[in-house]
């Protein structure tokens, strides 16, 4: 029996799906939700494939969102734990060091290209690096670049693009945020829930436009506080 509500970034299959059943991975990821409501049951906003009757591939990518009642929202069978719903477990040393190392080398490779993002993308590799990373990585980075990134300006992070608009979106949260929780840290702004989490959350698990967050992780890094030489 399923115990909702489940953690954000978790994959799950809808009731309907009965061929999703043998799936390992699922068809969809938990993006945000809402409730309970009166009758116990929850919402989750997912993002999920085009073709609802298919198997998530190349050719039938996850870039729909939509919502799925708890009741039809089943984790998928290797899944039933994907991502700590507050933050990375605070005893792994593994997965903090990765993010650290992540967020030291996207910081110096921006300054290094004096924040050309495309040469920062070959230069340094960084879109296979950013593939393989996991989501839940990505996530807490977005939410790190975003916190040290708080004091950043209109003009500095204004852009046409998505991931421009995502920038200052998340500079925006993360800059209320401290304002409204004035004892607060960068602990436990990573923590949530609020906005920005919801957003890094959806960047992160977007397996189509990785490369959106990662620009978006990019432009956060360059007006960031600057990296200490090492």
């Amino acid at each position: 029996m399923t115990t909702h509500p489940l953690p954000i970034g978790t994959r799950v299959w809808h009731i309907n799906q009965e061929w999703a059943r043998s799936l390992p991975d699922g068809t969809a990821t938990v993006i945000d939700r809402e409730g309970p409501w009166p009758d116990g049951a929850w919402e989750y906003e997912v993002r999920a494939a085009r073709d609802f009757s298919r198997s998530p591939g190349p050719d039938n990518p996850e870039s729909r969102t939509t919502w799925w009642p708890s009741w039809a929202a089943t984790p998928s069978p290797t899944k039933e734990t994907s991502v700590n719903d507050n933050s990375l477990s605070s005893d792994n040393e593994d997965a903090e060091q990765e993010i650290a190392s992540l967020h030291r080398l996207l910081s110096r490779a921006i300054v290094a290209v004096d924040n050309n993002m495309q040469e920062a993308f070959v230069v340094f590799g960084l879109p296979s690096l950013w593939s393989l990373t996991r989501p839940e990585v990505r996530r807490q980075l977005l939410l790190l670049a975003a916190w040290e990134a708080r004091t950043a300006t209109a003009d500095e992070l204004g852009s046409p693009t998505s991931a421009g608009q995502y920038a200052w979106a998340f500079t925006q949260y993360a800059s209320a945020w401290a304002e409204q929780h004035p004892e607060g840290d960068a602990e436990q702004f990573y923590a949530g829930p609020h906005p920005a989490r919801h957003a890094a959350s959806s960047l992160a698990f977007d397996r189509d436009d990785f490369l959106v967050s990662l620009e978006t992780a990019l432009l956060l890094c360059s007006r960031a506080e600057k990296p200490e030489k090492s």
